[in-house]
């Protein structure tokens, strides 16, 4: 079962026990939480990225510019498909990538106007609506969350309610779940890569 953001957001709360305070509040705010979910949702993509088939339009040069496409990470693009629709399909092995320019190593230009397929590495998506990430990845991306919010209870000015005999049992627990979110990620099989035909 896939899980939105709010849905990650409750079972991050409740691994941390994290209860009202006050009225309606809890101990950590959504915005806290979301930073340390946003933080774990990149690195769980830097191992296994999310990866999507972009379509650029030729402007007749062999440079293609990548700074429209969104949440790119690692390497970027896997692979080039030019032309586009052939069976088997055609790629082009040599290109390279420097900042956001994308440039052919090839001969001759693509034909302007003509689309491209890029094969991408992304961030994984996770919103209210929408989420690329499969099981495996969200129980990695919860763990990475619980530790991040935990390290950072205790990092920077520690919370007032917390009593002092208490810091050294929270920051060996905190300490305990990196290591666990850590073990997660190294546990993620890497996407593979494509095979050139």
């Amino acid at each position: 079962m896939v899980r939105n953001l709010s849905a990650i957001r409750q079972t991050v709360r409740q691994i941390l026990k994290d209860e009202f305070v006050s009225g309606t509040d809890y101990e950590f705010a959504e915005d806290e939480l979301d930073i340390h979910i946003d933080q774990a949702l990149i690195e769980v993509s830097g191992v296994c990225p999310y990866e999507v088939r972009e379509t650029v339009e030729s402007d007749g040069t062999i440079e293609i510019d990548l700074s429209d496409i969104e949440d790119l990470i690692g390497d970027k693009v896997e692979k080039v498909e030019y032309p586009t629709g052939e069976n088997p399909p055609d790629y082009i092995h040599d290109f390279s990538i420097f900042g956001n320019t994308l440039t052919l190593n090839t001969g001759s230009a693509p034909t302007s106007g003509e689309d491209i397929y890029l094969y991408c590495h992304k961030v994984h998506t996770l919103t209210e609506s929408a989420s690329t990430l499969d099981s495996t990845l969200e129980d990695v991306l919860i763990k990475g969350a619980v530790a991040y919010t935990a390290r950072s209870w205790l990092g920077g000015e520690m919370r007032k309610q917390i009593l002092p005999n208490t810091v050294k049992w929270y920051h060996d627990w905190a300490s305990e779940h990196y290591a666990i979110y850590q073990k997660g990620l190294d546990s993620i099989t890497p996407a593979k890569g494509w095979k050139y035909y």
